[in-house]
Order: structure tokens, then sequence, then C-alpha cells
């Protein structure tokens, strides 16, 4: 017993004889969160349900440091006060595609939860660090992605370098605490704890035979460089889940003075049986996909403007879990996903800006977009039945008291592209519709040492 108790032992040896003090940090934040979705406003469909909710939540942030080690914590609580994010449209049978993301999409029945996002025992030596246990990723498809109350975190291991101007990163992950979901679940149970969407054949896609015994591997690398008068960043990244799919994405960034350019290409290929034996129980049921994706940003003084184009090509839908992370696309818009689509070309454009205003600091934009899709019917490219829309987004936050208090507010308008009439289960959430958002932030205890 006595060697299987030691390799455990080893990092408390470790921070016991290390000569440096013990610091304690700890911080707690507050959150109130209030989203209401205003559907059938335009079209023939006035009698369809309108969503609402309100939640409310704290956050504890904790950093307990000895030497080269240091252990992080990011605890989240939230409790749904009011709403009816689960009730059920008469018309379509359907509930909330949004609120819903602020409590658990799969405990409709609870209306509190707490969950260890972060919980990372961490050892940090020059530009190398190595974490154990509940970390957070920054990445195209991996992130925290905190546009509900609690956000999407991982737990596993993982470890990074960095030089001059090289950086790599990797991570083993077991389980993933998906934002929106009851806690952290084996990379085969979080695949299949969503929106089920349809198969290639139409059918309620039953992932829940899915089997990725072997978790999920993910590895990045960037590199700094110059082309001329150009700053560069190149990155590639490497989602790979074993017996199920592969996903590499490479983004290029150029920038010189006000010009910056963002060239992005993603590409899918199934592993083994996508998941299971019976390809209508599998998670990737195509062999492959291709995004391919071009930004152009010009900033005139406090103001950046941009406009973007991407397409997903005939080879196959992009499939990538959607409670992982926000996809990090250079035609992203909030409250919007192109996961799931095929044969589908985006064209997003619009403007971003930072000012202040007696003490109190702005952000703000407004952007629009239209999403051509294949049609509704068309299965194997429309997982979801989304009719191609134009959709326009409009935010804005402010800060004041040096950060103690943020307000953030966020405003969507979708609307159909096509004068083809819809049926009210192809309208309700997804066009005709109104989504506002209004988020305030309040910091209790800032971050600091006890």
């Amino acid at each position: 017993m006595t060697r299987y108790l030691l390799p455990l032992m080893l990092p408390l040896l470790v921070w016991s004889q290390n000569s440096n003090s013990l610091s304690i940090h700890h911080g707690v934040r507050f959150t109130s969160f209030t989203m209401s979705t205003q559907n059938g406003l335009f079209g023939p469909h006035g009698d369809l349900l309108d969503f609402y909710a309100q939640s409310v939540g704290l956050e504890y942030l904790g950093a307990v440091r000895k030497g080269r080690w240091s252990l992080d914590l990011d605890l989240y609580g939230t409790y749904l006060l009011a709403g009816n994010p689960f009730e059920q449209d008469a018309l379509t049978g359907k509930s909330s595609r949004y609120e819903s993301g602020l409590v658990a999409v799969d405990a409709p029945e609870r209306t509190a939860l707490w969950m260890p996002s972060i919980a990372e025992l961490v050892y940090q030596k020059n530009k190398m660090r190595l974490g154990l246990g509940n970390f957070a990723l920054e990445s195209t498809f991996l992130n925290m992605e905190h546009g509900r109350m609690i956000p999407s975190t991982y737990s596993g291991m993982n470890i990074s370098n960095r030089w001059d101007q090289f950086k790599l990163e990797g991570a083993w992950i077991a389980m993933v605490g998906a934002r929106s979901t009851s806690g952290f679940k084996s990379v085969a149970q979080s695949l299949a704890q969503y929106n089920p969407g349809l198969d290639t054949a139409g059918s309620r896609h039953d992932k829940t035979a899915v089997e990725a015994p072997w978790g999920l591997v993910y590895g990045a690398a960037e590199q700094a460089h110059n082309l001329g008068q150009w700053y560069g960043s190149f990155r590639s990244e490497a989602f790979i889940v074993p017996n199920v799919f592969a996903t590499v994405a490479f983004n290029e960034r150029l920038a010189h003075n006000e010009h910056l350019w963002h060239f992005q290409y993603v590409h899918q290929s199934r592993l083994a049986n996508g998941g299971n034996d019976d390809p209508n129980l599998a998670y990737f049921q195509q062999e492959r996909s291709n995004y391919f994706g071009l930004k152009y940003s010009h900033k005139v003084g406090g103001v950046d403007y941009f406009a973007a184009g991407s397409y997903i090509d005939g080879t196959g839908k992009m499939m990538f879990p959607r409670e992982w992370g926000r996809e990090d696309l250079v035609t992203f818009q909030g409250r919007e996903r192109q996961e799931g689509m095929g044969k589908t070309l985006a064209v997003v454009a619009g403007a971003k800006g930072n000012w202040s205003v007696k003490k109190v600091n702005h952000k703000g934009g407004v952007s629009t977009g239209i999403y051509m899709r294949p049609d509704q019917t068309d299965y194997k490219y429309n997982k979801y039945g989304m009719p191609s829309n134009q959709q326009t987004n409009l935010w804005w936050s402010q800060s004041w008291a040096g950060g103690e208090h943020t307000l953030l507010s966020l405003l969507v308008l979708k609307v159909p592209l096509s004068s083809m009439p819809l049926t009210a289960g192809q309208t309700i959430n997804k066009v005709d519709m109104v989504n506002l958002n209004i988020v305030y932030r309040y910091t209790l205890l800032p971050m600091q040492k006890m």
C-alpha cells in the first residue's frame, strides 16, 4: 500500500519542504443574469410561447501559493429565481433555446446548482506550467464561454511551455464540466447531454451509446513571426476524441498599423467508427468536413470596423459539442452557432469600440450577418433544421469603480432570409424573434491576500 500512497504524497512533501512562505488569496463575485426571448414577432406565428429567466449566482475565487506550487479555485453557484425556461410551447412542444442555459439542460428539475469549475493543482517552473484537476482552456472550440451562469471547464491534466516567440500546450481531458449542465461528466456522456438534433436520415440523433473510452486529447502550437512590415501570429490546434473524430484548426493573423487580417481553416475527420459500430448511433456520421474563414478589421480612432466571411463546404457538416466552448470563428455572433451545418455561407460585418465618460468605461458594438443554409429538411447538412436568416446584434457594457461593477447588455434580432413560409417548429427560437440579455456583476471582494 505504501508504494501507491507515496507518489500521491509527493506534491505535499515538496510543498512542506519548500522554504518559500505560504500565501493565500481569495475573492467573491455576484452575478445577476436576466434573459428573455420574444417569439413570433414578425411572422404568422404570433401565438408562440415567449420565454424568460432570472438567475443569480456567487463565484468564489481562491489561490494558495507556496514556491512553485499553487492550488487555484474558481467555484460557481447559481439559483433560478424566476422564469419558464423548461415550459413547453403548446403548438410545437418545444421549450426555450437560450434561457434553459441559465440552469442545467440535463436536470430541468433543479433550480440551484454549484460547480467546482476550477480546482487545479499547479506546478510552475520558469515558463513551464503543469496542471492537474479541473482547469480552463482558451482555444477555438474549448474555452470557458462565459455567456451563461457557469462556464465550460475540463478535468484531467494540462501542460504548457513558452519560449521567446513560440508556445506549446497540451491537455488530456477525462471529463467535461460543460456550461448549462449539472456537473462534470465523461467525454462520452458529455457528447450526448445537449440538444441531439437530427441524424442524416432526419430522425432524432441518439448519441447516448457513443463510445469514447480514452477521453479527449488537445494540443496547440503558436508561433509569432514577421512578414515584411506585418506582424504575424500562426496558431495550430488539434482536438482528438479517439474512436470518434479529430478536428484541426489553423489561425493566421497579420497586423500592420490599423489593418488586421485573420485567415482560418478547420478540418474534421471521422476516427474509427465515429463512436459506435451502428452508424445510426455514432456521433460523427460522415467522413469529413471543411470550414474556410476570412476576416478583415480596420481601426479608426477608437472604433474597430470589421467584415468577415466563411464557408462550410459540401464534404460534410461541422460537428463539435456546442456546450464545450464558444465557437471562436471569424463569423461568430453571440447567440448563433454554425455547428451542425454544411454547405453554409456566412457573411458578417460590424463595428465595436471603447470609450470612457466620467470614470465609467464603456464597450459597445453592432454587427449584422447573413447565414445562407441548406433547406431545413436537408438533414445531411442541416442538423438542427435551421432556416437561412439574418441576425443583428447590439451590445453595450459599462464598468465603474475600478471594475468592481459591470453591466452588460445584448440585444439579438433574427429574421428569415427567404419569403417562403415557415412552420411554427421552424420558427420558434430560430427566427422572427428577439433575445435580450442583461448581466450585472458586482465584485464583493476583489482577489486579495489574506
